[in-house]
């Protein structure tokens, strides 16, 4: 069952919540309890005289259990001065250590501890987070964006259910004059949130599940929830088109190939930015005749995370209601070795009418992200970005937490990295230069799908995308093979999918709308 937010102006003592979550910040190494004191009715009876609340002596508690507003610590408190009867204390830090990110974080443990003590209805008291100096919509944003986030469900396909239902509504307390800040913060974390989630549970899908065929009526489904338009094209449209990168790969699988095409028309104003995104849609990716070696190779279900992302992110863009028009398209197939499979020296006859030999049948993300490029670009967009999964290169240069970012647009880098860093998704430059092109072209035909060395992997990728781009299209390039998946997961998502690139490229076009 989903859970359900609203904004309520209701003073504390007179909240009717299973569970009141106050946020406590640290002065030095204590924790600063004034304002949860006050909030709760000021000091016991004993010293008040008439009139007090009667709660016990909240300090002396919390002190005496050792809780110091560490950030990420939580410490329910039984508290007779409330109609909730409990108070959970989430420890913040010291405000000057604060971001939206630890905000994020700290819903995320409060959500968790809510579901362990099977409270049903959470209220926040918003308010408490004043000291980290963020509006009160971005709060509202990011503390939806952690609880749910935190909370996402996993292993849907097991038969017994082992997790306690998560809270079942969650009230956003507004301080004065703040309620439809919050409000708006909160219907924009919903959007961003539902499209995190919705590429979570793509990725997370087995592939035996999640064929090319069934993405693409995944997205019909969705597409038309939010009302969207929704194309896919066939083999035999794909032969129409010539996408022998995107036809050359699927041949080796018995689940066809599909070219998804989703449109969301946000404005009909001429002046109105379009916009296109193109996501990697490999369904598995066993490297084909160059065949992976065996360890992990289960997380290659996750070589689709860019269609993910990209198909999460047109879903936030739709409910947020952005005036924009943007086009995503997704080429999908699956990469297996087979008697009918490409392989190494073939060379393939690209849409765009160029010639690639194949030298590595796992560098095939490249080969069908060439077509989906060709084909977004038909539109002239003002901006094309796409996103994959593309190099294990890029995992080595930046590691987990990182996309990287390349292309022809320091518009976009600049764009892309504010987004980055307010998401928490975040994106580091790397060089695309003549010298990366050069290494790209091939003996036998135009180009050829991999370097020829093993320097530089991620950025001869790009450049080989570059060559089916405009280049007066702005454009970048994000490899996101390393963040796109969590063999451990954190306090914000469970192990799998992360759903990354969902909300870091809506808030890019929430951006580049203006």
């Amino acid at each position: 069952m989903a859970m359900q937010w609203t904004v309520a102006q209701t003073s504390l003592s007179d909240t009717k919540a299973d569970l009141i979550v106050y946020p406590v910040f640290q002065t030095g190494e204590e924790a600063d309890l004034g304002p949860l004191v006050k909030a709760a009715g000021g000091p016991p009876k004993s010293r008040r005289g008439k009139g007090a609340s009667g709660h016990a002596d909240l300090g002396s508690i919390i002190r005496g259990a050792g809780f110091n507003a560490a950030g990420g610590a939580t410490l329910p408190v039984p508290c007779s001065g409330v109609k909730a009867g409990w108070f959970l204390l989430v420890g913040m830090g010291k405000a000057a250590d604060v971001g939206l990110q630890e905000i994020r974080k700290v819903a995320a443990a409060a959500a968790k501890q809510a579901r362990t003590m099977q409270a049903v209805k959470v209220a926040v008291v918003t308010g408490a987070l004043a000291p980290a100096g963020f509006d009160a919509a971005a709060v509202a944003r990011s503390w939806h964006e952690g609880a749910e986030m935190a909370l996402s469900p996993t292993g849907e396909l097991k038969t017994s259910k082992e997790k306690p239902a998560p809270p079942r509504s969650w009230i956003l307390l507004a301080a004065a004059g703040e309620a439809s800040a919050l409000r708006a913060g909160l219907k924009e974390g919903q959007a961003l949130t539902a499209g995190c989630l919705f590429a979570r549970d793509l990725v997370n899908l087995p592939p035996n599940l999640l064929t090319p065929a069934a993405l693409a009526t995944r997205t019909r489904g969705m597409a038309r929830r939010e009302g969207l338009r929704c194309k896919v094209l066939g083999v035999p449209e794909l032969k129409k088109l010539k996408m022998g990168g995107l036809l050359g790969v699927g041949q080796g699988s018995v689940y066809p190939p599909r070219l998804i095409v989703v449109d969301y028309k946000g404005s009909r104003a001429a002046k109105a930015p379009t916009i296109a995104l193109v996501g990697k849609g490999v369904t598995f990716d066993s490297g084909g005749i160059s065949l992976k070696p065996s360890a992990a190779m289960d997380e290659m279900k996750s070589d689709m995370a860019g269609a993910a992302g990209v198909l999460g992110a047109v879903l936030a863009i739709a409910r947020m209601k952005l005036p924009v028009n943007v086009q995503v398209v997704v080429p999908t197939a699956e990469n297996m070795p087979d008697g009918n499979a490409i392989k190494p020296a073939d060379v393939l006859t690209m849409a765009s009418g160029k010639t690639v030999e194949v030298l590595n049948t796992d560098a095939e993300g490249r080969l069908i992200l060439a077509d989906a490029l060709w084909y977004a670009g038909r539109g002239k967009p003002d901006y094309l970005l796409d996103m994959a999964t593309l190099t294990g290169a890029c995992v080595v240069a930046l590691g987990k937490h990182f996309a990287g970012i390349m292309g022809n647009s320091a518009e976009l880098t600049d764009i892309l990295k504010q987004a980055g860093g307010e998401t928490f998704e975040r994106v580091w430059p790397l060089p695309l230069v003549d010298e990366h092109k050069e290494q790209m072209k091939g003996t036998w035909a135009d180009l050829q799908n991999i370097g020829g060395g093993r320097e530089g992997g991620a950025l001869t990728a790009a450049a080989f995308l570059a060559a089916f781009v405009d280049d007066k299209t702005a454009w970048t390039h994000l490899d996101i093979a390393g963040p796109a998946y969590s063999s451990k997961g954190d306090g914000i998502c469970p192990a799998g999918g992360t759903g990354f690139g969902a909300r870091l490229l809506a808030r890019t076009v929430q951006l580049l709308a203006g």
